[in-house]
């Protein structure tokens, strides 16, 4: 049987890569990547063509309001997402499929966007849940005082490749009725238009816009202050797995708002610093 493992994101697919070559895995094991970051943008009918021309639109468009981006990086986008919408012809009938994931918003309804697009070629779902994994092995970290502390890993990106070998030996069976269910889930997601989402108690959440806005402002003070600092602490210390380009249009919005103030340049990120009004 043909097995193919999928991760989202390319930190993830870069240390599976690497372990699995160092294991002589390559050769019998295939590795996808899906890279995008389904809790923020449009899901509306991703499956299709049409969907995935809007999101890639949306993305463009997004970018552009936040980070100087070229149109060789926009391409690079393009062709990433393009992939996500081809990837089922890489996967033939009867195959096993191993998925890769975290309990965030981006990969659970990642994985219900690629089992849906996988739903008529009769596969073996499987299934590794990195922060399960995380959680029964009791994973650890040094705190800034040089103690060790348990963390909890919110995605596969996360994971030690010094671990991956033995995250790969839990792999869970996905029984039938849960593909199923997961696939009618991803139906009404398609059906969604809202823009960010959050993961709450085991759920995936549509939120308003503005959802990081309060920590954003908890975090800035009455001096200017480099504005990637500020984000770096949010994204550090959120709950979620948010990326720094959603976190930068926010600051760009307060500062339309009328809620921060800036000096030096808006774009790049680094030439940018914000302090309360």
């Amino acid at each position: 049987m043909n097995k193919f493992h999928i991760c989202f994101g390319l930190s993830a697919y870069g240390t599976l890569r690497s372990i699995f070559r160092k294991q002589n895995l390559l050769q019998t094991e295939s590795i996808l990547c899906i890279e995008d970051d389904f809790s923020v943008g449009p899901l509306h009918q991703l499956e299709t063509s049409t969907g995935m021309n809007g999101r890639i639109e949306w993305i463009h468009s997004f970018f552009k309001r936040v980070e100087a981006i070229s149109p060789e990086d926009l391409t690079t986008v393009k062709a990433y997402l393009l992939r996500n919408l081809s990837f089922p012809a890489q996967i033939p009938d009867n195959s096993n499929v191993i998925l890769w994931h975290g309990q965030n918003a981006s990969d659970s309804i990642g994985i219900r966007y690629v089992v849906s697009m996988l739903q008529d070629k009769n596969l073996l779902f499987e299934t590794i849940d990195i922060t399960a994994f995380s959680v029964n092995c009791d994973y650890k970290v040094r705190n800034i005082d040089g103690n060790k502390v348990s963390y909890v890993l919110k995605s596969a990106s996360a994971l030690p490749p010094k671990l991956v070998m033995e995250a790969y030996q839990v792999k869970k069976n996905m029984p039938a009725p849960l593909v199923q269910s997961l696939i009618l889930e991803w139906e009404k997601w398609s059906q969604s238009d809202s823009t960010l989402r959050v993961y709450k108690q085991d759920e995936v959440l549509e939120v308003s816009e503005d959802y990081y806005d309060a920590s954003i402002l908890e975090h800035a003070s009455k001096e200017f202050q480099k504005a990637a600092r500020v984000i770096g602490t949010v994204m550090g210390e959120s709950d979620q797995c948010i990326g720094d380009t959603y976190l930068t249009y926010r600051v760009h919005e307060l500062i339309k708002q009328g809620l921060l103030q800036y000096q030096g340049e808006l774009m790049p990120l680094r030439r940018l610093e914000i302090r309360l009004k």
